[in-house]
Parts: C-alpha cells; sequence; structure tokens
C-alpha cells in the first residue's frame, strides 16, 4: 500500500514582508490552501461548432490559518490589508527534491477568531502580485 502525504510537522510557511521582516505561520498552523488558475479566453470564430480557447493571464491565491497562541505578536502590522509581501509555502519541507511554492502577494489582512473557550485562530488570505514559481528546494 503507497504512503499517503500528510501535512503537518515538516511544513515550511513563511511571510516576508516587503521590508524584509520573516514571519514563520508553520508553528501553529491547521490549514493552508493553495489555488493557481489561469484566465481562459474565447477564440471560437467563423464556422467553428465547438468552443476553443487559448490561456491568457495566471493568477493565484492561498489562504492560511493558524492557531493564535502569541496574541499574533508582530504578524498584525506585516498582514495588515495591503501588505505586500513574500509567502513561501513547503508542505514536505526543506530537504532536497520537496516542494517549494514561492507566491509574490498582498495580504488580504489578517482575520482573527477568538471564541468563548476555545482556540484563537488567525486566517489570511493572499492574491498574487506577479508571477509565482512551483519548483523544489
Amino acid at each position: 500500500m503507497a504512503t499517503e502525504y500528510l501535512g503537518g510537522t515538516a511544513m515550511v510557511l513563511t511571510w516576508t514582508s516587503a521590508a524584509g521582516a520573516t514571519f514563520s505561520l508553520a508553528a501553529e498552523e491547521r490549514s493552508v490552501a493553495w489555488t493557481p488558475s489561469v484566465e481562459m479566453v474565447d477564440a471560437t470564430a467563423g464556422s467553428d461548432t465547438t468552443r476553443k480557447r487559448i490561456t491568457s493571464f495566471k493568477d493565484a491565491t492561498a489562504s492560511v490559518s493558524w492557531v493564535d497562541q502569541t496574541n499574533a505578536a508582530g504578524t498584525a502590522s506585516a498582514l495588515d490589508a495591503g501588505a505586500a509581501g513574500t509567502l513561501i509555502i513547503g508542505p514536505e519541507g526543506t530537504a532536497t527534491g520537496k516542494r517549494k511554492i514561492t507566491f509574490p502577494c498582498f495580504s488580504q489582512g489578517a482575520k482573527y477568531t477568538w471564541p468563548f473557550e476555545g482556540i484563537a485562530e488567525v486566517t489570511c488570505d493572499f492574491i498574487a502580485n506577479g508571477a509565482y514559481t512551483d519548483s523544489t528546494y
């Protein structure tokens, strides 16, 4: 039986602000979503009997949530809505050959949840600001 990938302890997840400050979001992450996409342009013309498309601009979004154990010390201003930076996602750590997503993006602003008698959590969405790379370490 094949071994299935489980996210978690090896995750590399950093946000480097445009000012150069780097914050690790991996120690307490709960979930990470990576969503690349591409815009399609309709190229159907003339006597075509089926729709034809060509690819246009690439885009991407990411969403990260983590446990807020330290009241997000220093992270709040670094993830202010509109803050520019680079998100690095390494789902399996930094071993040679493991996946590394380097994502220049804008923060959509950290969102905080403080439930009564529950775990405080931070969620932040990111939107592309230039070309990302999906490579390996």
